[in-house]
């Protein structure tokens, strides 16, 4: 079964180019999934009480067609089924019969204070709705080729308005700070984005983006100062008519 909520599309959901950009697409996803557990229990805020919380380990969204202003659109989301550490779960979005976007993602169970990875199935979820996951044409893990060389393209600061209720920054921000990035964004449609969330990023932060293009492809790498990855994305894209 999937859980269902419907959203009224604001103007202020647009880019430049009058349609939803990735990062509120993620949004879209992510609300009617808290929206699901809120409902079904128990909710993030429940868990988060309970010292854990799910980390966003991969998502790759796939886009079909593009969602626009005061489109009326439903969204949907499920519960896969978890596999020792890893708890699946897949979306899609609808405006009347016709499908706009999958996504399909992969989290991580964690113990909020001691950064712990806990396994899925030891934990009772027993309400939250679940079925099949879907198959998209892209695979949801990434693999940046360790052969090529990345460009550095900007640098980062992450700020308070960045963050959410964990101390980091929000991983529905990510898309936006990556897509910055690419030139010439204004003539180019996303078809798909994956992201691949290695480590967190605090408020002060500084992050280094790097960037290489691949057979069509935009793969992008944030580094902490450090050194360590932070995330990385691959972007494929569509010219606008």
């Amino acid at each position: 079964m999937k859980w269902q909520e419907s959203y009224n599309v604001k103007f202020h959901d647009t880019n430049a180019n009058e349609i939803v950009g990735a990062s509120q697409i993620l949004k879209f996803l992510q609300e009617t999934a808290m929206c699901q557990m809120r409902a079904q229990r128990p909710s993030y805020e429940e868990l988060f009480n309970q010292n854990k919380a799910f980390i966003l380990s991969n998502i790759r969204i796939e886009i079909y067609s593009p969602i626009y202003a005061y489109d009326k659109i439903e969204a949907y989301t499920w519960a896969c089924k978890s596999r020792g550490y890893t708890a699946p779960r897949s979306y899609m979005i609808k405006k009347g019969e016709e499908l706009l976007c999958e996504a399909h993602s992969n989290w991580a169970l964690v113990s909020v204070n001691e950064k712990k990875l806990l396994r899925v199935n030891d934990e009772d979820f027993p309400n939250y709705y679940i079925d099949e996951p879907i198959t998209l044409s892209n695979p949801v893990r990434i693999k940046i080729p360790s052969e090529v060389k990345m460009n550095l393209v900007s640098e980062y600061t992450v700020r308070y308005t960045d963050t959410d209720m964990n101390g980091h920054m929000n991983n529905t921000n990510y898309p936006d700070m990556f897509f910055n990035c690419i030139p010439n964004v204004g003539s180019k449609m996303m078809k798909s984005i994956a992201l691949s969330f290695v480590s967190d990023a605090k408020v002060g932060d500084a992050l280094k983006i790097y960037m290489t293009k691949i057979d069509g492809k935009y793969y992008l790498r944030s580094l902490h100062e450090d050194g360590r990855i932070n995330v990385e994305a691959e972007f494929i894209f569509e010219n606008l008519e």
